[in-house]
């Protein structure tokens, strides 16, 4: 069985790529399909939030440098159909040991292309920028999915991105297809709302109907080193992630449905959505509330995820920019009143001298 490999990918970073990698991947095993996540970040995210212990001694690198098999680095997680090929700390290393490598970029396509990878779906977890990890990505994949925030810098990262892609669908990926466009961290402010109806308006149908709200749940998660799916199924996060997955698996079906492939029909959502509260079950001790000085500090990384490393001062004024952009037609109309009453204190001003100076008889 061949699987169906999809790449989640943006140029940017702190746009919850991999919340986006595992919580598809529970999802696809909730709906019955069998997965393996490939966790491409040397920070091992994906790695840790599936149970796997970061610690790990071998993960993809060892494929990268041909010093194991694939059966030898796979693992098992707690949840039925998923498995993980793990990232590993001497991943950071590995730009330098691939550039030293003949057809350096098509590395994990060999990998893919050697291996029986028993499963309905590869899901790879890609590192930001345009480096040689998420060109092997792209290069082995048969889709990719950007996730988004929709803050004012949401364009510039899709604008970085599109072409990157464009760039491997000329050269070493014809047949690769842009799945979707997903929005994640999702506010429900103004600005929010005006940047995703742009982003909508010009890529189409392409952006996904589901939206992933920013939801503290996910923080906690995080924390607990579990999907949101698993940890609260029946938050906005989670319900957002089972309905983004339902409508993936709607689009893979039509198409391969156009290629002539007949792809099964997953399960039922209330099935799945039974099958993430069975695991919430087992996981229960795991999913028992932080303290909270680390979900302090996981809402200090959720705000870097929206506002970059940006120095104080800087977020101050993207705060001040959101304010004015929020409230411009309120304040349009206060700046108006106070215009009106200046206007009135002047003219009464004006009018007062006058008649003081008629009756000091100086006119």
């Amino acid at each position: 069985m061949k699987p169906y490999i999809v790449a989640i990918f943006n140029q940017k970073g702190g746009i919850s790529k991999t919340t986006t990698s595992t919580n598809l991947a529970v999802c696809l095993a909730a709906y019955g399909k069998s997965v393996v996540v490939i966790d491409l970040d040397s920070q091992g995210d994906s790695t840790k939030s599936l149970g796997i212990d970061p610690n790990v001694k071998r993960g993809i690198y060892d494929l990268f440098v041909g010093s194991a098999e694939v059966e030898e680095v796979m693992q098992d997680t707690a949840f039925a159909g998923v498995k993980v090929i793990p990232s590993t700390y001497s991943l950071a290393g590995i730009e330098i040991r691939l550039s030293e490598l003949k057809d350096s970029q098509r590395t994990l396509t060999n990998i893919i292309s050697h291996t029986a990878l028993d499963c309905d779906y590869v899901i790879i977890d890609c590192p930001p920028a345009l480096g040689i990890l998420p060109i092997n990505a792209l290069a082995a994949a048969h889709a990719v999915i950007i996730p988004v925030t929709a803050t004012p810098y949401a364009n510039d990262g899709l604008m970085r991105t599109l072409p990157s892609i464009k760039y491997v669908q000329e050269g070493l990926n014809k047949a690769l297809l842009l799945q979707g466009v997903l929005f994640t961290i999702h506010d429900r402010n103004k600005t929010a709302r005006k940047i995703s109806e742009l982003i909508r308006a010009r890529l189409g149908g392409t952006v996904y109907g589901a939206e992933i709200p920013r939801d503290t749940m996910v923080i906690e998660a995080a924390t607990a080193r579990l999907p949101v799916c698993v940890y609260a199924p029946k938050s906005a996060a989670a319900q957002a992630h089972l309905d983004f997955t339902g409508e993936f698996l709607d689009r893979h079906q039509k198409i391969a449905a156009k290629a002539g492939v007949v792809v099964p029909p997953p399960g039922r959502r209330d099935e799945a959505l039974n099958r993430l509260l069975a695991w919430q079950s087992e996981h229960a001790h795991e999913a028992s509330q932080p303290n909270g000085e680390r979900v302090r500090q996981r809402k200090h990384q959720l705000d870097r995820m929206l506002y970059g490393n940006r120095t104080p001062l800087e977020r101050l004024h993207l705060g001040v920019i959101h304010f004015f952009i929020e409230n411009r037609i309120s304040l349009v109309a206060f700046l108006l009143v106070v215009l009106a009453a200046m206007v009135t204190l002047v003219g009464m001003g004006v009018e007062g001298v006058r008649m003081l100076a008629s009756t000091m008889g100086l006119s």
